[in-house]
């Protein structure tokens, strides 16, 4: 596979509120702040250097992306999802992200593989490194290339606003050592094999067994998410 060409040009540096929205997100991935833990303005703005509406900004990014709740008169806290919530995003992503490898497969070519390639060879070095938070990122980062190669806008948008609380809840499991970052890569390779397949049934199989596998203990309490309960990161009630 070639490597990419490396741009010439310096990358656009991203907005104060970009930039908060980008640690914020990174430290939430990396379960510095775990599911449910209040994300206050003035603390968060004190230990950024910037102002609490810059930090006000960039937690309402990360709230349309849906890994922060903010309540009114209360303040932010990170999004802690109950089984139910696992179980309705799971199962919607799945028909989406099918939908979605379709009308990729029909459209993407070499460069659009090489791509996927070079994203899952990042998923492979982070695991290598044992690096949660990059490991996550660059499992996001291959479906996101997936999702984008749809041709579909509202399609990829939906599926982020889907996904990433998913995502960052799989990042904290493999942080505390709930599921091995090994099997990640593994399960990646049947999607691409699916997607130059250019099958419709193989695509289907490959592509809801990838959305659901990771989840399918935890869209039930009667399936063993005892340790996710134990440590707050979901929450009880709904099932």
């Amino acid at each position: 596979m070639t490597q990419s060409a490396k741009p010439t040009g310096s990358a656009p540096q991203p907005s104060r509120s970009e930039a908060a929205a980008q640690t914020l997100r990174a430290a939430i991935f990396a379960g510095h702040y775990p599911p449910g833990a209040p994300l206050r303005e003035i603390r968060i703005a004190r230990e950024l250097g910037v102002s609490q509406a810059t930090v006000r900004e960039g937690l309402q990014k990360l709230e349309r992306e849906g890994l922060v709740t903010r309540t009114p008169n209360i303040g932010s806290s990170v999004v802690r999802l109950s089984p139910k919530d696992i179980r309705e995003r799971v199962q919607l992503r799945a028909e989406l992200e099918i939908r979605a490898a379709r009308l990729a497969a029909d459209r993407i070519g070499q460069v659009e593989y090489g791509e996927l390639e070079q994203r899952l060879a990042i998923l492979q070095q982070a695991v290598q490194q044992d690096a949660h938070y990059e490991a996550a990122q660059a499992d996001l980062e291959f479906h996101r290339h997936v999702w984008r190669c749809s041709g579909n806008a509202t399609l990829a948008s939906v599926l982020e606003q889907l996904a990433i609380p998913l995502f960052a809840f799989v990042s904290l499991l493999r942080h505390s050592g709930l599921e091995h970052l090994p099997d990640v890569v593994a399960a990646h390779e049947p999607l691409l094999e699916a997607l130059r397949s250019k099958d419709d049934a193989r695509i289907e199989q490959a592509f809801r067994l990838g959305a659901t596998e990771s989840y399918r203990q935890y869209m039930d309490t009667r399936r063993g998410a005892s340790e996710a309960f134990a440590f707050g990161w979901m929450a009880t009630g709904d099932q």
